[in-house]
């Protein structure tokens, strides 16, 4: 099995990207460790593993490596206050046409 991990990073309170980036970069490890806990077989897969800060990757092509990453997996992790996010939406839309198990995170974890 494999679980994309979906986090608001542009959506986040910190002043900065690269503040909101390096947030959503420990949040998505914090989830990590804890999805790799409840399944311990799945392979976990956040934006920060196809995506770096600092990289010549424009927005459009990271969002589009993300759609890639949810549609090559079986399940999607939605954080807390993805709703607010469009990639995070965007990410819940290809989960949800493509029929892949989507796991709500908002306010759980």
């Amino acid at each position: 099995m494999r679980i994309y991990v979906s986090t608001p990073i542009n959506g986040r309170k910190e002043p900065t990207f690269k503040e909101k980036w390096e947030a959503a970069r420990r949040r998505a490890i914090m989830l990590k460790a804890y999805l790799q806990e409840e399944y311990p077989d799945a392979e976990i897969v956040t934006p920060f593993d196809i995506s770096t800060i600092g990289s010549t990757t424009t927005e459009e092509q990271a969002i589009g490596m993300c759609i890639t990453a949810v549609l090559e997996s079986d399940a999607i992790l939605l954080d807390r206050g993805w709703t607010a996010s469009n990639g995070c939406n965007l990410e819940y839309r290809a989960a949800k046409l493509y029929k892949k198990e989507i796991i709500d995170g908002n306010g759980q974890l």
